[in-house]
């Protein structure tokens, strides 16, 4: 046995009020009575009046009364476990822009091939709310958790690697950011009924200097928050000079270091599949990667957030108590429709005013 709403506890005064007034004004009426003395037509007024007929109906009415005040704390009995229905799934994207995304080892371009493959993937994903957290040097959000795909696209074509105001690649930055939007105070959406996930879409290649070890702390931190990371890693192990890249879209050759050699982009698989492992250490060797070198990952990558959307469906159980207010709740509607049917006055005393 327990209560559905314990907060309600107060209401259990109203009775107690009830008696309390009328015990007041019982003692009004006698009061009034004892005032207006011997007249005659107040003693027939109180020859009609039965106070066996009254006490019935105030006890009546009280007890109603507190059967409604039960029937509005909702008890419960027995339980059954039922499994929680998820609404869907909440992904955060991080997508890189830093310069490093024009290099050409896939076509037409890692940045170019990577909006694609986002593109066929957010048709895929219904029913699941998406935000865009670009980064390069820094990270921000540049779309929060929407329903709305379209408005991602939208800002997915304004992303132009040669307007980043800091260069660089900041993979810890772009993981803080996308889990403290998953987790944040600024969701009010139904965070507790949705599996969360971050999709790194990324070279891999960090520029931290120190061997990646702010992000995998990142992802270590996005593990305690419950946050799954999937990483799609754009480019190939050989690499591609980065070009620099016009207005226009012209080539206008390659950046070079200080030597005036040129600056060589490599895909850094092994870090991404790092942070996918620290994230979820029950994923697979691999962590959850998917590599991306000219094929479709995209429908891949879909059915893996299927197939975890329905493990969280399965795994998210609670229970469910059977409401038993009804049972309280239809005596006391028909207590007060008895009090209704209830007079205060004597049938034999209604009979001789009538005659």
């Amino acid at each position: 046995m327990r209560w559905g709403q314990p907060e309600m506890w107060w209401l259990v005064a109203l009775p107690l009020v009830a008696i309390a007034l009328w015990v007041y004004g019982h003692l009004i009426r006698r009061h009034l009575a004892r005032k207006a003395g011997e007249h005659p037509l107040v003693l027939r007024l109180l020859a009609t009046f039965s106070p066996e007929r009254r006490l019935f109906k105030q006890l009546v009415v009280g007890l109603a009364l507190t059967l409604a005040v039960i029937a509005a704390i909702r008890p419960q009995y027995g339980r059954r476990p039922e499994a929680l229905r998820q609404t869907g799934i909440d992904v955060a994207v991080a997508f890189d822009v830093s310069k490093s995304m024009l290099a050409r080892d896939v076509q037409p371009s890692r940045i170019d091939a990577a909006r694609m493959q986002l593109r066929t993937l957010l048709a895929q994903v219904v029913g699941d709310r998406v935000a865009l957290v670009p980064f390069a040097g820094v990270a921000w959000v540049q779309s929060p958790l929407t329903a709305d795909q379209s408005a991602i696209k939208l800002y997915l074509d304004s992303l132009d690697p040669m307007q980043m105001p800091v260069g660089g690649t900041n993979l810890a930055m772009a993981i803080d950011r996308g889990v403290q939007l998953l987790t944040g105070t600024e969701d009010r959406g139904e965070r507790s009924s949705r599996s969360r996930v971050l999709l790194l879409i990324t070279d891999g290649e960090d520029v931290a200097g120190d061997d990646g070890e702010a992000a995998k702390e990142a992802a270590r931190k996005a593990a305690e928050a419950g946050v799954k990371l999937f990483a799609v890693a754009v480019g190939t192990r050989l690499g591609e000079p980065i070009p620099i890249v016009a207005e226009d879209g012209s080539h206008q050759g390659y950046q070079k270091d200080r030597q005036g050699k040129p600056i060589y982009s490599k895909l850094d698989v092994q870090l991404l599949e790092e942070l996918a492992r620290l994230a979820d250490p029950e994923a697979t060797d691999r962590g959850r990667v998917f590599q991306y070198d000219g094929g479709d990952i995209s429908t891949v990558l879909a059915a893996e957030l299927d197939t975890l959307q329905k493990s969280a469906m399965e795994s998210a159980m609670r229970h469910r108590y059977g409401e038993k207010f009804q049972y309280v709740l239809f005596p006391a509607i028909l207590l007060l429709l008895l009090d209704l049917l209830i007079g205060e006055r004597r049938r034999r005393a209604r009979r001789e005013e009538a005659a």
